[in-house]
């Protein structure tokens, strides 16, 4: 009985994902190195491709010098679909939401920018390290000396 009441009815399901990966030093091909930023924060898979992040990402890099405010989920399509790339406009969202979750953008008065219109390393080391990297290494390291108390605990009963 003991074992049913500790059993959950639901999946775990993470507060906040973060997946790294290293890569060669960067190239001189900016595409390469864009995409390669954003399989190194986990924002698409190696191999994946559908990269619209990465495209969108471009756009508001680009945009970032013309338009302070940021551009609205309309312009970013009109932006995608000039050049040629084709995506429906809910995945334009959920990778808006990728980029938000990660700390790079930010959404103000509907419109999406950089975050402060910042370069990408401060972002990387003002917002993405301390603030989700290091926090979920700190709830790592706790679930680390958890089970070392725990399994340690057992030993002795």
């Amino acid at each position: 009985m003991e074992r049913e009441k500790s059993r959950k009815l639901f999946k775990d399901k993470p507060l906040s994902r973060i997946v790294l990966s290293e890569f060669e030093k960067p190239s001189s091909d900016y595409f390469t190195n864009l995409r390669r930023f954003c399989i190194s924060l986990g924002l698409i898979n190696p191999g994946e491709s559908r990269i619209g992040v990465v495209y969108i990402l471009d756009i508001l890099l680009k945009a970032r010098n013309k338009d302070k405010s940021g551009m609205d989920s309309y312009s970013i399509m009109k932006s995608l679909y000039g050049r040629n790339v084709k995506i429906v406009y809910a995945n334009v969202l959920r990778d808006l939401r990728k980029l938000i979750d990660v700390g790079i953008v930010e959404k103000i008065d509907g419109k999406y920018r950089i975050k402060e219109n910042m370069q990408l390393a401060e972002i990387i080391s003002e917002f993405v390290r301390p603030y989700i990297v290091d926090r979920i290494l700190k709830r790592v390291s706790y679930y680390a000396e958890t089970i070392d108390n725990q399994v340690n605990r057992k030993k002795t009963i």
